[in-house]
């Protein structure tokens, strides 16, 4: 599958001939970082999709309950094999800052892919 290229936060790219586009890996990463910054209940189609990361800056960190929500929407995701085990590794930081480590696999190349991000 193909889509547009957006990364959360982001504006489109162009590129040479139109907007940029993006598809496997790329685009299964592209999808779980929307889905994790996503506020759940903000996506009006399906009201339990996404894990509100943001909602989440500036209060106790708490990371066996953020990597369990964290585990279930990556496993949620049509583009990550869910016969696989997803690990979830979210580090306290220090000055508020948490790192979050996410190892799966793409359905689409049955590779193992890994994605990290300070939030």
């Amino acid at each position: 599958m193909i889509a547009l290229s957006h990364i959360f936060g982001n504006d489109l790219v162009l590129s040479a001939g139109g907007l940029q586009t993006v598809s496997g890996s790329e685009l299964t990463r592209q999808g779980l970082l929307r889905r994790l910054l996503t506020v759940a209940g903000n996506y009006v189609w399906q009201s339990d999709y996404g894990v509100g990361l943001p909602l989440m800056v500036g209060q106790v960190i708490a990371p066996e309950a953020m990597e369990s929500v964290i585990r279930a929407q990556v496993q949620e995701d049509a583009n990550v094999d869910s016969s696989e085990a997803v690990t979830v590794t979210v580090t306290d930081e220090g000055l508020g800052i948490c790192r979050c480590d996410v190892s799966y696999v793409d359905a689409g190349s049955g590779q193992q892919q890994s994605l990290s991000f300070s939030y």
